[in-house]
């Protein structure tokens, strides 16, 4: 299609599109009321915005990638988008184009290019980004794109992604539709004044301003910005000044309250996108009686869409937990021990999955802040750039959300990010990304999304309140998202290969204190089980179910209290999500006893958790109370005299396991303890330990 002139043909194909729009956002508005019953989501409808919709998407393949927000329905028809999924999934039906789990403000259409629409203003802007890096990494021509509106321009996530999408030159166009209210407030009460295409164009971003409503001034915009990306030239800011006729959410005008100054919704109506693009087709030529059969033809359509919509089937409620996760590999959850073992630290047994991931798949690359640096963030990243370029091993601005968005929608577009975060602290600024896109995708869209974040708990040395938090609780209590924390160099390497391989997003967590913990490691690539927790001391008094390095304190208790007669039976349960409590069942029903020893804060933890589950299925089995071991309710103090006591270890455990036992097999504290504070201070970690598992 010529990009400087629209031909009559195509004029009338594009006012087609418009057409189809209007009349479903209407067919919308009208049944909204009667169907209230049927119809039981909320709808944000683009009367008014349909040149927009239409004008971007006549140049835009279904192998581009588009994404829109929770004013959607029109970008997802104009890019190709079928209308019965789209209709159905309004009603909640289980042939909707989400199978009924995300109503108006979720769409998708993956065959047509539509990747996804979501309710979360921003969210996908760094997601467009990422797709469009993807294809740019592949050497492809396709572009990514996606719509938002003036509002969105207020959230960091977006510019954030626009200097990185200009500082990797990305082809992804930026589409503000400006209609000048964020749900209810006008734009002039959001922002200074000053233009969004200004501040767009300070970023280094090619803009454009359009007239939203004038579809030929659309279509001539996009065709530039369309072929400038293409063309490799980078990313593209197009501004369209538009209107919406009815209210931010629902279908009614709500001109009559206030929101909008006398006479501007008027204005905007004598400026209709379809009154327009219809005078400028009778004036080529094309008689009424064309136009008016060509709004009956839509007009019939849309209206058998919306009949065999509400007669569609709902889905099973039992299948209303299907899909969380997309289907993994299944991996052994241990290895056989070799005869000569070979001795590695946990941050080089890290530092081998990752090149050995690198050298095996392409799709795989290592982005973070300070990943090229010489220390290779703890050794774990090491000379990877030499080895690998700075095309598959790079560094990353400082945008926690934005970046993390951006390698989410790279992992759509079929790469395998790895993603490393210096600390975990740091996913606080990331977590809408985590949880509202990451761990649902699948779930709504049945996209996988094979994203792996490394982090690392930074304790000791005085890193404080904002450097040394344990956050796996946090994120273990979002479904969707898979959270491990491997305790030996061994598990470490194979978790890591099999979290790469796996389909979905998986955080994995590494304590800083279990970097330089030697274990054997097998040279060869090989992959363990992110699913299950296992057994690695067996004992008969009590069970010590332990994450990450509380493992290894739990295991220098049992090893001073097996002195004293009393077995210890220790778990790793080294996955957070999903959570596996088969060996903790088994062993408690044997001991009777249950200690849990987390890394994390004592209430709403892991350890809370754990408790939970145990007495819920296994209360009879137990002779006492469960005890928790974990951090105490307050951030970590940086001054070593504050910090001494704040970090459980092995004496910890050891002073909640006696009081479980009978008072006749409890052994002299004060040996107990003795022998503990003997074997070290509590501030510094045990980093030769290599352990029988």
């Amino acid at each position: 299609m010529n990009q400087t002139a629209l031909a009559t043909a195509d004029l009338l194909a594009i006012h087609r599109n418009m057409t189809l729009i209007r009349l479903v956002e209407e067919g919308i508005a009208s049944r909204y009321r009667e169907d209230g019953q049927l119809m039981r989501c909320p709808v944000h409808l683009c009367l008014g915005q349909e040149a927009i919709a239409s004008g971007v998407g006549a140049h835009l393949r279904s192998a581009d990638g588009l994404f829109g927000a929770h004013r959607s329905h029109g970008h997802y028809l104009a890019k190709g988008g079928a209308l019965q999924p789209f209709l159905d999934e309004l009603y909640g039906r289980r042939t909707g184009c989400c199978r009924g789990r995300g109503g108006s403000m979720h769409l998708v259409d993956q065959e047509a290019g539509f990747l996804g629409a979501t309710p979360i203003v921003g969210d996908t802007v760094p997601l467009a980004v990422g797709v469009a890096w993807a294809e740019r990494m592949r050497g492809s021509d396709n572009i990514g794109a996606v719509f938002f509106g003036d509002g969105c321009f207020e959230e960091g996530v977006v510019h954030e992604v626009m200097n990185f999408a200009v500082l990797k030159k990305i082809p992804v166009l930026f589409l503000c539709e400006n209609n000048q209210y964020a749900c209810y407030t006008h734009v002039g009460e959001r922002q200074p004044e000053r233009s969004i295409h200004g501040i767009a164009r300070a970023h280094g971003l090619a803009v454009w301003q359009v007239d939203g409503n004038d579809v030929e001034a659309v279509w001539a915009a996009a065709g530039a910005a369309v072929a400038r990306a293409r063309a490799g030239e980078g990313p593209a800011f197009l501004e369209f000044a538009t209107y919406r006729m009815v209210q931010h959410c629902g279908p009614d005008d709500d001109s009559d309250l206030g929101y909008h100054p006398a006479g501007a919704m008027e204005a905007w109506r004598e400026r209709c996108p379809l009154r327009l693009a219809e005078a400028r087709l009778i004036e080529r030529g094309v008689e009424r009686a064309t136009l008016d059969a060509l709004r009956a033809e839509v007009q019939a359509e849309v209206d058998a869409g919306f009949e065999r919509a509400r007669a569609a089937p709902f889905p099973d409620p039992e299948t209303r937990g299907d899909g969380v996760f997309a289907p993994a590999p299944e991996w052994p959850s241990t290895l056989e021990n070799r005869a000569a073992p070979r001795l590695i630290r946990c941050a080089q047994a890290i530092r081998e999955a990752t090149a050995q991931a690198l050298a095996a798949d392409e799709r795989v690359f290592l982005i973070g802040e300070g990943v090229p640096e010489p220390h290779g963030i703890f050794g774990t990243t090491k000379d990877l750039i030499q080895e690998f370029g700075p095309a598959r091993v790079m560094d990353m601005p400082l945008s926690e959300n934005g970046l993390t968005g951006a390698c989410i929608g790279a992992a759509l577009a079929g790469m395998r990010p790895v993603m490393v975060h210096q600390r975990i602290d740091f996913l606080y600024l990331a977590l809408d990304q985590l949880a509202n896109v990451a761990a649902k995708w699948h779930y709504l869209f049945n996209r996988p999304v094979p994203l792996v974040l490394r982090t690392i708990i930074g304790r000791g040395w005085g890193q404080g309140p904002q450097h040394a938090q344990s956050l796996q609780a946090l994120f273990g209590h979002i479904p969707g998202l898979k959270v491990v924390m491997p305790v030996t160099a061994r598990d470490a390497k194979g978790m890591l290969l099999a979290a790469i391989d796996d389909p979905n997003p998986v955080l994995f967590i590494e304590h800083r204190w279990l970097h330089g913990v030697l274990g054997d490691v097998p040279e060869a690539p090989y992959r363990l089980a992110l699913d299950r927790a296992r057994l690695v001391r067996k004992g008969r008094d009590v069970t010590v179910a332990a994450y990450s390095y509380m493992v290894l304190e739990a295991l220098k208790a049992a090893e001073v209290l097996a002195e004293h007669d009393i077995e210890v039976e220790v778990i790793d349960l080294s996955v957070v999500q999903p959570l596996d409590l088969a060996p903790v069942l088994a062993s408690v029903r044997k001991t009777g006893r249950l200690v849990v020893a987390d890394t994390g804060w004592t209430s709403c933890g892991m350890g809370a958790e754990v408790v939970a589950r145990v007495t819920e299925r296994s209360f009879l089995e137990l002779d006492k109370a469960p005890v928790r071991v974990a951090y105490p309710d307050h951030p970590l103090p940086t001054s070593p005299v504050l910090a001494r006591y704040y970090d459980p270890d092995a004496e910890s455990i050891a002073r909640a396991i006696l009081p479980l036992l009978r008072r006749k097999r409890r052994p002299n504290e004060e040996a107990v303890f003795g022998r503990l504070h003997r074997q070290g201070n509590r501030d510094v970690p045990n980093a030769q330990f290599t352990g029988p598992f």
